[in-house]
């Protein structure tokens, strides 16, 4: 079931992309259709840090920075970041290996080390090290969407924001990982719809046992 991870009974799928690119919502997904086809599945969702970033925005205000990146630095923000995703996905190698679930995850430590070049951290092998003991994906999907695209979506939902430049350069830093030859691309200029056909299809490439098992009618 897993040729790169024999010993493993589950499977591992994580999806990861720019912020506008449509992960939460393909994940939710991905994780329907799955259940749909009677496939045991796990969905772990995106554990925000937006609380946390508030928080010492606020602070930092009150001490006189700009925000928390000038109160903390680029390096630290990305310490701190790593570690809660580290703690959130602890389990996730146990699972792996006494359960026969796909399991799949929204965002992924790829993210952590796109964000550290764009963000020029400097940290990225300390942060790497930190994850060292992560299990490494059986499938990772990368939603390439255009910078363009995902700032106008980010700005839409109104929830965070992000700039253009940091959006071109987080791109250009997911694409210069080394990781990167790994990931299946999916277009996510594309409508919602096809964006899930097109990651469905890249799961049973990835998956073919999946191939022959039905669609569950009205499950």
């Amino acid at each position: 079931m897993n040729p790169r991870h024999n010993s493993r009974r589950g499977t591992l799928v994580v999806v990861v992309g720019l912020d506008g690119a449509g992960k939460t919502t393909q994940v939710e997904e991905l994780g329907k259709w799955l259940g749909a086809r009677a496939v045991p599945v796990e969905v772990l969702p995106n554990q925000s840090l937006a609380p946390v970033r508030a928080v010492l925005t606020e602070i930092a205000r009150e001490d006189g920075f700009a925000d928390h990146y000038d109160m903390l630095g680029v390096g630290t923000m990305r310490l701190i970041s790593a570690c809660a995703k580290l703690a959130y996905l602890s389990r996730l190698r146990r699972t792996l290996d006494t359960s026969d679930s796909v399991v799949v995850v929204d965002r992924y430590t790829y993210c952590q080390y796109a964000a550290a070049r764009a963000q020029g951290a400097g940290n990225e092998e300390f942060l790497r090290r930190i994850n060292a003991a992560l299990p490494v994906p059986d499938l990772t999907i990368f939603l390439d969407v255009n910078p363009v695209e995902a700032h106008r979506r980010i700005e839409a939902r109104g929830i965070d924001s992000e700039s253009m430049e940091f959006l071109r350069a987080f791109q250009d830093a997911y694409r210069s990982l080394p990781e990167y030859r790994t990931f299946s691309v999916v277009d996510g200029n594309q409508s919602p719809d096809e964006v899930a056909q097109d990651m469905r299809q890249a799961v049973l490439r990835a998956l073919p046992h999946l191939a022959g098992v039905p669609e569950v009618v009205g499950g």
